[in-house]
């Protein structure tokens, strides 16, 4: 369930002999989440019109303010980011989301804010939530400074809209473009898991049957929650309070590995061998297939869920298979974007189905898989270490088995890509163990730049012979290159070769560690037939 914290086994070489390797459990602390509290972190952005006629609904946000902001503050533990932007038919930005800014959103709406002008109805409500949701810089935009705060992956995230106007972008004109516009925001939202809580004002009723179903959709899209207000504004401040209590938490899981309970951070080793990802050729149910280079294949991910039913967005990225991967909530890393699916998960879970076009050469990949919900935000904040998010939240998950099929005596080849996804430099060790190992030979290729970094690390080895100026024969059972050093964000590919003397299957573990934790690996199932 989540939120429970068990102590994590991360394997770790302690001791490396010619004829063995040898794996400890060492005494590895788990992270622990903010202090409890009623929702956990949050992060709140207001986004107000404070055009003349919203005078009521600001003076009695003005009166609840404090109130508003004490609610935030205790119901998150303390560990909480607020954001206020108003508009007209422009947008400006007060406060970005900041840690502990309390007192600068409270004293801005207090002291500061004030109800005034305006070129008439309709306001630029889209737009402002544009800015907000997408984090829009100013340039080119009727908007005075960049929205630049950061939206946390491991907080419930809200945008509270306060307005008595249709949609109208920039131009002071509603129509259907602005329609379409405020629905692409609640899409946007949705796929970021924040949600939209829309307060509607209605001071005049001449467009609330056109006002309604927008605000309705922003809620229902996002999983917030639409409320209006009386004609005059009252009650502004209350029905804010109301829907910032709404902290409901769904619990959707993507499995690291068949035993996985759903434990945060996981303790059960491996992260990089889902069983709930896959590649079919369609969307009809397949046993799995190695990605069909040049093709439109279909990633399909099971969502795992025990909870109430539970609204996301399911995002899915690849890059070279491999260990140490870095993930970047801006720019996602070493991950390439495949695509994403917005759904509602059922109690007992479903399969989403993500097609990935043109897939390039050579056509091994690692998969990763993120689960987005605005009520099952991750519960430990993403770092740029892959396997270190993926152990610590269960709605991330990673897939790297790689199938190799070949006749005997015939070389096969596949790749596997180290790197550093850590902030220092470190030393690495890369270890292969046979579950089912080669009848056979087994060779690495580090390349020219990673063997002389092999080297200058000491050119250390274990169950290994050299077979050419950079390649190395590997003990297809067990067998290591250890304390390779990487510099921070370094990635490199090495080839690796199978030249089975036997028909059959079989299952090796190529593994990358770091300090004895496991920073990633690939399992290749090698398959060869007689010829």
């Amino acid at each position: 369930m989540r939120h429970l914290l068990r102590r994590g086994t991360l394997f770790a070489v302690v001791a490396l002999t010619a004829s063995a390797v040898q794996f400890t459990s060492p005494a590895v602390a788990a992270p622990a989440p903010a202090a409890a509290a009623p929702c956990g972190p949050l992060d709140v952005a207001f986004v107000l019109d404070d055009t003349g006629s919203m005078g009521g609904a600001i003076a009695n946000l003005k009166t609840g303010i404090n109130a508003i902001v004490n609610d935030v503050v205790t119901a998150s533990g303390g560990d909480y980011r607020l954001g206020l932007v108003t508009f007209k038919d422009n947008v400006t930005v007060h406060n970005n989301l900041a840690p502990g800014n309390a007192a600068a959103v409270t004293s801005y709406v207090t002291n500061t804010l004030a109800a005034s002008a305006g070129s008439a109805e309709p306001e630029a409500s889209d737009e402002a939530l544009n800015t907000v949701v997408n984090n829009l810089p100013a340039a080119g935009r009727p908007q005075n400074v960049d929205f630049s705060g950061a939206w946390r992956s491991n907080a419930m995230k809200f945008v509270v809209l306060v307005t008595d106007a249709r949609p109208g972008g920039f131009d002071n004109v509603h129509a259907a473009v602005d329609v379409a516009n405020a629905a692409q925001r609640a899409d946007d939202a949705l796929g970021k898991g924040i949600k939209i809580s829309p307060v509607y004002v209605p001071t005049s009723t001449t467009y609330s049957s056109v006002i309604t179903p927008i605000m309705q959709d922003y809620a229902t899209t996002t999983g917030g929650v639409s409320t209006q207000t009386t004609s005059t504004g009252a009650g502004t401040a209350d029905a804010i309070r109301k829907l910032l209590s709404d902290c409901r938490q769904t619990d959707v899981v993507i499995r690291d590995q068949v035993t996985d309970t759903g434990a945060e951070p996981n303790p059960n080793g491996t992260v990089w061998n889902s069983p709930d990802i896959k590649v079919c050729p369609t969307a009809a149910d397949c046993a799995g297939i190695q990605p069909v280079v040049g093709a439109t294949n279909v990633v399909h991910v099971r969502l795992n869920n025990a909870s109430a039913p539970s609204t996301g967005t399911l995002k899915v990225y690849r890059t070279p298979a491999g260990g140490g991967t870095t993930w970047n909530n801006a720019t996602n890393g070493d991950w390439v974007y495949i695509g994403e699916q917005s759904l509602t998960v059922p109690t007992g879970g479903t399969v989403a189905k993500i097609p990935w076009a043109n897939i390039p050469g050579p056509g091994h990949f690692c998969l990763l898989a993120r689960w987005v919900s605005a009520t099952d935000p991750m519960t430990f904040a993403e770092g740029p270490n892959t396997a270190q998010n993926t152990r610590n939240n269960n709605n991330i998950a990673w897939k790297n088995l790689q199938t190799v099929r070949g006749k005997v005596f015939e070389p096969v080849r596949s790749w596997f890509t180290l790197g550093n996804a850590t902030e220092r430099e470190v030393k690495t060790d890369l270890v292969l163990t046979g579950e089912r190992p080669v009848a056979g030979a087994v060779v690495i290729d580090l390349g020219p730049r990673l063997f002389e970094r092999w080297r200058a690390g000491g050119g250390q080895a274990v169950g290994v012979k050299q077979v050419g100026e950079t390649a190395f024969q590997l003990d297809p059972k067990r067998s290591a290159l250890l304390g390779v050093p990487l510099l921070p964000g370094e990635r490199f590919t090495t080839e690796l070769t199978f030249t089975p003397e036997a028909p059959g299957e079989y299952l090796t573990n190529l593994v990358q560690f770091v300090e004895g934790e496991d920073h990633g690996g690939v399992a290749y199932q090698v398959i060869t037939d007689r010829g």
